[in-house]
């Protein structure tokens, strides 16, 4: 394995219909991050998955592609499919459960909200899109995947270190 300040990881969190990506150069430096949707416009070609996730592949070239376990199964189909691309381009894959996720932020935090709030805390250059505390009543923003991403690439620097 590289130098793991100079280590990069492309932290995926992966939804049927969108998903969430931090790239990471190192555990304190992110160099990209975003959400995207694979939903068309109206009147749009649908992009698939594979190709939205091979974009930032070929754009970022990681060493590691770290992803959380999938909880549904259309999850787990996109998930196989990412997966199938990666193998054939012999890049390191690492799928790390959500319960090893939240060991990382054991103690201080107990929900998505604090530990988007503590990854904010981590880097404060996402500061600026994290998402008001969801309310019982509202539907999950859709800016907290990136969070989601950059809380598995933190878990995943945490085991390494």
């Amino acid at each position: 394995m590289p130098k793991l300040d100079r280590y990069r990881i492309l932290a995926l969190n992966i939804h049927p219909r969108r998903f969430g990506f931090v790239v990471f150069e190192g555990p304190a430096r992110t160099l990209d991050w975003g959400a995207r949707s694979t939903r068309g416009k109206t009147g749009a070609t649908r992009v698939p998955l594979g190709q939205k996730i091979a974009k930032l592949i070929v754009e970022y070239a990681p060493e590691a592609i770290v992803l959380t376990e999938p909880n549904t199964d259309k999850s787990r189909r996109s998930v196989d499919k990412i997966l199938k691309y990666v193998r054939m381009h012999n890049i390191r894959t690492r799928m790390l459960s959500s319960k090893a996720v939240k060991r990382v932020f054991a103690g201080r935090n107990d929900n998505k909200d604090q530990i988007a709030s503590a990854v904010a805390e981590q880097f404060p250059e996402l500061l600026s899109i994290l998402p008001p505390k969801r309310r019982p009543w509202q539907s999950e923003d859709y800016r907290m995947t990136i969070f989601d991403a950059a809380a598995v690439g933190i878990a995943y620097f945490a085991e390494d270190a």
